[in-house]
């Protein structure tokens, strides 16, 4: 964790940079060569949060790492094309795309996956009364539900923790990576005809 956080620091700077960068210049590195560094480095170090021992737990680190690259590469794109040329720029940033929609989609899945997975549901039958109890290692829940035997009043107390369970989940997923993944999705059809309209 402590190389991710010295490099989203670098990132920042290096985000910085580009912003306070000419479009052109002769004397110092102009937003041409520092979106190329920025790329470079991003497409370099974005193991540390797609390749991590629990990539789920990386959701929010993911997300703002590719949607700085994302920023950055269309910002590149539409500085230096015109209606003339269009840029190289936009090819990069549909490749970019594509790698960072199909990641977000299985990372999402992965989360609701994990999330299940630290959650289990045990049956008890006794003489006089049955128990189900949900046990959540992520909330450190144990929750019980005791019975009347052969009666069916907590029949389901384990489908209706986990549903809950889940709709929490697919809001945390949606607002860290859902509203992402539909912005970038949707610029991605733009960059398709961009980067298909660009010369060799």
């Amino acid at each position: 964790m402590d190389q991710l956080e010295v490099y989203k620091t670098d990132l920042g700077y290096l985000l910085q940079r580009y912003y306070e960068s000419p479009v052109d210049s002769t004397t110092y590195p102009d937003k041409n060569i520092v979106a190329n560094s920025l790329s470079t480095s991003i497409v370099a170090n974005r193991y540390l949060v797609e390749a991590g021992e629990r990539p789920e737990s990386m959701i929010i680190h993911f997300s703002d790492i590719a949607s700085i690259h994302i920023l950055i590469l269309k910002d590149a794109a539409e500085t230096y094309s015109s209606p003339d040329v269009i840029s190289r720029w936009w090819v990069d940033l549909n490749d970019q795309l594509a790698h960072y929609i199909d990641h977000g989609r299985r990372l999402q899945d992965d989360v609701v996956d994990w999330r299940n997975d630290m959650m289990s549901c045990d049956y008890n039958e006794g003489n006089k009364y049955d128990t189900w109890t949900v046990t959540d290692q992520v909330a450190q829940v144990v929750d019980v539900c005791t019975q009347v035997h052969n009666t069916h009043s907590c029949d389901d107390h384990c489908q209706a923790y986990q549903i809950t369970m889940n709709r929490e989940v697919s809001l945390f997923v949606w607002d860290y990576m859902g509203k992402s993944l539909r912005e970038w999705e949707i610029l991605k059809i733009k960059t398709s005809q961009m980067a298909a309209r660009v010369t060799a």
